[in-house]
């Protein structure tokens, strides 16, 4: 009877505390659906390969705002004028080979002369696939522009034998950049045996710890502002209770033969 009775404990403390401790984020979900066919990799993003994506700008992510998501931040909001100061919409997808990412940003002061990807105007991810309220992520910054000109990300990821942060000019994935006068967009093909994704186990029903933000930079890089998707909303800080989840879906962004979407990614939940 004594044995039945811990078993029973047991049994409530797996059924309903195991799920608290393993997703100790936000209530933002998303979900990154299959991409098949994979899009195609060449600047230019659009909806029919990439789906609706998640729009990020000062009206959704600042409390008080009539677009505002529940979830979202804007860290020095006072320094985004507008959506065409800076805003976009990120996109992300997957397959058994890759993990694909693009963005098309609206920013009518691009700033470029930084000595890091984050001090130049740029799109910022963060996964944290160890399921737990730390600082372990793999995090990519990604800048159309660095130094002699051309696209360069720096990468984080502490599960990968201390790969620590660097920038990289030179071997990148598959990157494609289209500039514009009033912003930029890029596509990314990552291979699911990138040493950056190690960790990040591109599967089906696989849930990890996600935020992505835009990063501005303005008055010749004095100044540094970023809408977010579940984001810490009161300090400075990465702490991952404030994220949200990210879902690996089994579903496929499809588009019927009117060139409709059939399913689209990035609906938030």
């Amino acid at each position: 009877m004594r044995k039945l009775y811990v078993s029973l404990i047991s049994f409530v403390f797996l059924t309903f505390f195991l799920p608290i401790l393993a997703y100790p984020y936000s209530d933002a979900e998303v979900d990154c659906l299959m991409a098949i066919p994979a899009p195609n990799i060449d600047g230019i993003v659009n909806e029919k390969e990439w789906g609706e994506g998640i729009y990020l700008s000062k009206s959704v992510t600042l409390p008080g705002e009539k677009d505002y998501n529940g979830f979202g931040n804007c860290y020095t909001p006072d320094l985004i004028d507008d959506e065409e100061d800076c805003s976009g919409t990120l996109h992300f997808l997957w397959d058994k080979n890759a993990l694909y990412l693009a963005a098309k940003i609206t920013d009518d002061d691009l700033y470029f002369g930084g000595a890091s990807t984050w001090e130049n105007d740029c799109t910022e991810w963060r996964w944290n696939p160890d399921e737990a309220a730390d600082l372990l992520y793999i995090g990519i910054w990604i800048t159309p522009e660095l130094g002699n000109g051309d696209p360069a990300w720096m990468i984080k990821n502490d599960g990968a034998g201390g790969a620590g942060i660097a920038d990289v000019t030179e071997d990148l994935p598959s990157l494609k950049v289209t500039m514009h006068d009033d912003g930029y967009e890029w596509e990314l093909k990552i291979p699911a045996d990138s040493d950056v994704l190690v960790g990040l186990d591109l599967e089906v029903g696989n849930m990890v710890g996600f935020t992505v933000s835009i990063g501005e930079n303005d008055e010749n890089g004095a100044d540094y502002s970023m809408p977010a998707w579940s984001l810490n909303p009161d300090t400075w800080e990465w702490n991952e209770d404030f994220w949200g989840v990210m879902n690996f879906s089994g579903e496929i962004l499809a588009v019927d033969p009117s060139v409709k979407l059939a399913w689209t990614w990035g609906s938030i939940k």
